[in-house]
C-alpha cells in the first residue's frame, strides 16, 4: 500500500512538470541543412548555439540558415563573421556576401562575392549566382541614390497564394484576377492577369518553352471575339523573368516586375510609358527603394482616384510569405537625393507612417465632402447648368450620370500622360541632329498632337452626356416631386466647357455678318420668344454665335494653311541660277524658313480643332435646351409626330457622337462630318417648330425683341479666348471673310468670273457618300505638300451659289465657303462680284 502511494505521488508530480523540448541532435541538423531544408534545421542550430556559442561550425550552418530563411539578417552577418574569422568552410564567403547585400553593404557585399569566386569551380551552380549578384550590387550602388517618398498605410503577411485578397482596387481602375478565372486552358492557371477598366484589354504571362522563365503578352477584344495573344516584345521582355503587368487607367503609364540585370535583385518593379503613336514602350525605369530591394518585389497597382496602391514583397519574411504594402498615391510621391546608406536601411524596413494615418485620411476626406456641400471647400467643379454646379461625387443623383463624369476624368488623365510623351519627343527632336531621326520625331509628334486632339474631344463628350443624364435625372425626380434641390453655386463666370479657356474680348477679329447669318437670325428669333425663356434665348443667340464663329475661325485656319503652302511655293519657283547666287543665305535661312512653315501649319490645326469644337459645343448646347422642349410638346400632343422628330434627331446626335467616341485618333475631317449629323437634327428641329406655328413666322422681318439682339453685323461680338493672338494679326479695317482668302489680282484678260465652293484642304479623299449630296467635285493639289483642294459646283453669279452654301455645310462641311475664279486664277470675291456686276 506503501509503494502504491509512492509511486502514485510521483505520477502526480510529474504531471505537473513542463514537458522538456528533445535536445537538438548534431547529426540530424547537418542532414537537413545537407538537403537544403533550412526551415527545419534552423530551430535545432538555434538550440545548438545555446549550448555551445561559440562552436564555429554551428555559428556557420546558423548564419546560413538565417540567411535561406531571410531571417534576422543582422544576426546572420554576427555568426558568418564568426565563422570566417574561424576558416571553418570557404563557402562562407558567398553566404557573407548574400547577407550584406541584404544589409544594403554593397562594397562589402561584392568584396565577399569576389573572395568566393576565387576558388569557386565550374560546376558550382552559386557561381553564376555569384557573378548575377555582383552585378546587382554594382546597379543597386547607383540606385540607392535616389529615393521615393512614400507614406505606408497597412502591411500584411500573408501566404503567397492569398496576396490578391488584400489588393481593394475598384472596377474603376481595372481588374487583377488568376489567369483562371478568365482562361480554360493554354496559360499557368494560378498567374496573375491584369484587365483593364473597360474589360476590353487583358495582359498576362505565359511560360517561355523549356524554362521557368516568362514574358507578357496583350489580348483586346474585338466586336465579337478576342484576338490572339500577342507578346508585347522588347523592351518590355526580356531573356529573363518578366511578369506581373497592370497599366494605369490613363492608358500609357506600365507596370511589371523583372529579374534583369540593372535591378537590386530578385524581382524589381519597373515602369514604362507606353507611345500610342508609334506603337512602342519606353526603356523601363527601375522604381529604386523602397519599391525595390534585393529580395522579390512586384505587382505594383494603383488607385488614382482613391489614391492609393499597392505592391508586394518577400523581404523580412520566410519563404512561401509575402507582405502586401499600401501607401498613399497622390501628388506627395516624388523622388528625393539620399543623404547616407543609413537612410535606405531605414526606409527600406517599410515602416508604417506615424498615427492611424489612413483613417484620418478618411475623416478628413469626410470633412472636406462636408464641406463641399456647404459650398466652401470644393474637389472639383462641375457644371448642370448656369447655376447649378457639383463638387463632389456624392452630389451626384444619376449613378450613371456620375460613371460617365468619371470615365471623363479618366481620358483627361490619359490626355496628361500623353502631353508628356509629347513633350519628351519635343525634347528630343530640340537635341537631335539626325535628319532621319527628326523626320521620324516629327510624324510622331504631329500623330501625338492628334491624339491628344482627339483626348480633348472625349473629354467634352464624357462630360456632355454626364449633364444630359443628371438633367435628365432631376427632371424625373421633379415630375414626381421628390427633388430636394442641389446646393447650388453662383459661377463668378460663364461655366467652362472646354472650347474658352479665358474671358472673351472683342477686337481679336473683325466680325463680318454674311446674309445668312442675318436671315438666319430674323428667322429664329420669334421661335426663341414663343418657346424658351429669357435664360435660354441668351444662350441660344450666344450658340448661333459659336457657330458662325466657327466658320470664320475655319476660314482663317485655312488661309493660315494656304500662306504655309505659298511661301515653300515662292522658294520652289526661283531659278536654278537664283539659288546658286543666293546658296549662302538660303542656308543660313533654311532653318528659320521651316520653323516659320512649321509655325504656320501649326497654328492653322490648333485653330481648325478649336473651330471644330466650338462648333460641336454650339450645336449640343441648342439640342440640350430644345430636347425638354420636344419632350413636353410629344407629351401634349396625341399625333406622334414630336416624337418620332425627337427620336429621329436623338438618333443622329448618338450616331454622331458614338463616331467621335470611336476616334483613336483627331480626325479634322470625320470631326466634321460627324458634325453635319448634328447639324442636321438641329435643322430639323428648327424647321418643325417654325412651322408649327405659320402666323408667328409671316412676322419675322420684325423689329428687335428686348433681348437686345443684333441683325446687323457683329462687330462688338466676343471671340473665342484659345485662338492665339497672332492669329488675328491679318484682319484690319476690312472684315475677316472679306480678307480671309484675298490674293493679289494677277492681270489677265478681262473674262466672266467662275464661283465654286471650296469644301476644304485635305490630305485623305473626303467621305464619297458626303461628296454624293451635292455638286459636282473638282480637285487641285497643292504644290509641294501632300494635300488636295476640293471644290463643289461651278457658278457664273455669286447669287448662285450663295443658294447651294447652306446644302453643302449642311452634308458634312460646315467649313466650307466660296470662291471665285478668273482663267483658273483665284481671285478676291470683291473684285468677282465687280466684274459679274452683282
Amino acid at each position: 500500500m506503501k509503494q502504491f502511494f509512492t509511486i502514485f505521488f510521483l505520477s502526480i508530480l510529474s504531471l505537473n512538470v513542463p514537458a522538456q523540448e528533445p535536445n537538438a541532435s548534431p547529426d540530424r541538423a547537418l542532414e537537413l541543412f545537407t538537403q537544403g531544408n533550412y526551415a527545419e534545421a534552423l530551430p535545432m542550430y538555434e538550440q545548438l548555439i545555446e549550448r555551445y556559442d561559440r562552436e564555429a561550425k554551428y555559428n556557420y550552418y546558423l548564419g546560413v540558415c538565417l540567411v535561406e530563411q531571410r531571417q534576422n539578417n543582422s544576426e546572420a552577418i554576427r555568426r558568418l563573421k564568426y565563422a570566417l574569422s574561424r576558416r571553418v568552410n570557404r563557402d562562407v564567403h558567398f553566404y557573407l556576401g548574400k547577407a550584406y547585400q541584404k544589409a544594403y553593404e554593397f562594397e562589402l557585399a561584392e568584396k565577399e562575392f569576389n573572395n568566393f569566386l576565387k576558388y569557386a569551380t565550374n560546376g558550382d551552380p552559386r557561381r553564376a549566382k555569384a557573378l548575377r549578384y555582383v552585378q546587382d550590387c554594382q546597379s543597386a550602388t547607383s540606385l540607392i541614390t535616389k529615393h521615393f517618398s512614400i507614406q505606408i498605410v497597412n502591411k500584411d503577411t500573408v501566404p503567397n497564394q492569398q496576396l490578391l485578397s488584400m489588393y481593394k482596387i475598384p472596377t474603376d481602375a481595372g481588374t487583377l484576377a488568376k489567369n483562371k478565372s478568365f482562361f480554360k486552358t493554354g496559360v499557368p492557371p494560378e498567374k496573375i492577369m491584369y484587365r483593364t477598366e473597360k474589360g476590353d484589354d487583358v495582359y498576362f504571362v505565359l511560360e517561355e518553352p523549356d524554362t521557368t522563365l516568362h514574358d507578357i503578352y496583350f489580348m483586346e477584344q474585338l466586336l465579337e471575339r478576342w484576338s490572339g495573344s500577342k507578346n508585347l516584345g522588347e523592351p518590355i521582355n526580356s531573356d529573363f523573368d518578366d511578369r506581373h503587368p497592370f497599366l494605369m487607367v490613363d492608358g500609357t503609364t506600365f507596370f511589371f516586375a523583372s529579374d534583369r540585370p540593372g535591378g537590386m535583385g530578385g524581382l524589381d518593379i519597373y515602369r514604362s510609358i507606353f507611345d500610342p503613336v508609334s506603337d512602342t514602350f519606353s526603356t523601363p525605369e527601375n522604381l529604386g527603394p523602397p519599391f525595390n530591394s534585393p529580395d522579390d518585389d512586384f505587382l505594383f497597382a494603383a488607385d488614382p482616384f482613391g489614391e492609393r496602391a499597392w505592391f508586394t514583397t518577400n523581404r523580412g519574411v520566410a519563404p512561401g510569405q509575402v507582405v502586401v504594402v499600401k501607401i498613399v498615391w497622390d501628388n506627395g510621391v516624388f523622388k528625393n537625393l539620399t543623404e547616407d546608406i543609413n537612410q535606405i536601411k531605414e526606409i527600406a524596413a517599410l515602416p508604417l507612417s506615424e498615427g492611424n494615418f489612413w483613417e484620418d485620411r478618411i475623416q478628413k476626406e469626410k470633412e472636406k465632402k462636408s464641406v463641399s456641400r456647404g459650398g466652401n471647400i470644393q474637389q472639383f467643379q462641375f457644371y448642370i447648368n448656369d447655376t447649378l454646379v457639383y463638387t463632389n461625387f456624392d452630389q451626384f443623383l444619376s449613378d450613371v450620370a456620375r460613371a460617365e463624369f468619371k470615365r471623363g476624368q479618366s481620358v483627361d488623365m490619359q490626355k496628361d500622360s500623353l502631353e508628356q510623351v509629347m513633350r519628351n519627343k519635343r525634347e528630343q527632336y530640340s537635341k537631335s541632329y539626325n535628319q532621319e531621326e527628326l523626320s521620324r520625331l516629327m510624324d510622331e509628334i504631329l500623330e501625338l498632337e492628334k491624339t491628344v486632339y482627339g483626348h480633348d474631344d472625349q473629354v467634352k463628350r464624357h462630360y456632355i452626356r454626364a449633364r444630359q443624364l443628371e438633367m435628365d435625372k432631376i427632371s424625373e425626380l421633379k415630375n414626381r416631386g421628390a427633388y430636394d434641390g442641389v446646393k447650388k453655386t453662383t459661377p463668378g463666370k460663364t461655366p467652362n466647357s472646354g472650347a474658352i479657356s479665358r474671358p472673351l474680348k472683342s477686337g481679336d477679329f473683325s466680325f463680318y455678318s454674311d446674309d445668312e447669318f442675318q436671315s438666319r437670325q430674323k428667322r429664329l428669333n420669334p421661335m426663341y420668344d414663343k418657346y424658351f425663356s429669357p435664360a435660354q434665348i441668351q444662350v441660344l443667340q450666344q450658340t448661333d454665335s459659336m457657330y458662325t464663329w466657327a466658320n470664320i475661325m475655319q476660314l482663317e485656319a485655312s488661309k493660315l494653311l494656304e500662306s504655309s503652302v505659298t511661301f515653300n511655293e515662292e522658294e520652289e519657283q526661283q531659278s536654278l541660277l537664283e539659288k546658286v547666287r543666293n546658296l549662302d543665305s538660303l542656308s543660313k535661312n533654311a532653318n528659320a524658313q521651316a520653323e516659320n512653315t512649321e509655325s504656320l501649319s501649326k497654328q492653322a490645326r490648333y485653330m481648325k480643332q478649336q473651330a471644330l469644337s466650338m462648333y460641336h459645343e454650339a450645336l449640343d448646347k441648342k439640342f440640350n435646351i430644345y430636347k425638354p422642349v420636344l419632350k413636353r410638346m410629344a407629351e401634349n400632343s396625341g399625333t406622334g409626330k414630336w416624337d418620332n422628330l425627337l427620336g429621329e434627331a436623338q438618333s443622329r446626335f448618338e450616331q454622331a457622337n458614338n463616331g467621335i467616341d470611336k476616334m483613336a485618333v483627331w480626325n479634322p475631317g470625320q470631326y466634321e462630318d460627324l458634325g453635319g449629323l448634328k447639324r442636321q437634327a438641329i435643322e430639323m428641329i428648327e424647321t418643325s417648330l417654325l412651322s408649327h406655328n405659320p402666323a408667328d413666322n409671316a412676322t419675322i422681318a420684325s423689329t428687335p425683341s428686348n433681348t437686345n439682339r443684333n441683325t446687323s453685323s457683329i462687330k462688338t461680338q466676343e471671340t473665342p479666348a484659345q485662338i492665339e493672338e497672332n492669329a488675328a494679326q491679318s484682319s484690319n479695317s476690312k472684315d475677316i471673310v472679306q480678307t480671309a482668302f484675298e490674293q493679289k489680282t494677277k492681270s489677265a484678260a478681262i473674262q466672266n468670273p467662275v464661283y465654286k465652293i471650296q469644301i476644304g484642304v485635305f490630305r485623305n479623299t473626303p467621305d464619297s457618300d458626303a461628296l454624293a449630296q451635292i455638286p459636282e467635285i473638282t480637285s487641285q493639289p497643292v504644290p509641294g505638300k501632300d494635300l488636295t483642294r476640293y471644290y463643289t459646283g461651278n457658278w457664273n453669279k455669286y447669287s448662285e451659289a450663295v443658294q447651294s452654301i447652306s446644302r453643302v455645310r449642311n452634308n458634312g462641311f460646315p467649313g466650307a465657303f466660296i470662291v471665285a475664279f478668273v482663267d483658273e486664277q483665284k481671285i478676291s470675291l470683291e473684285e468677282a462680284k465687280s466684274m459679274s456686276g452683282e
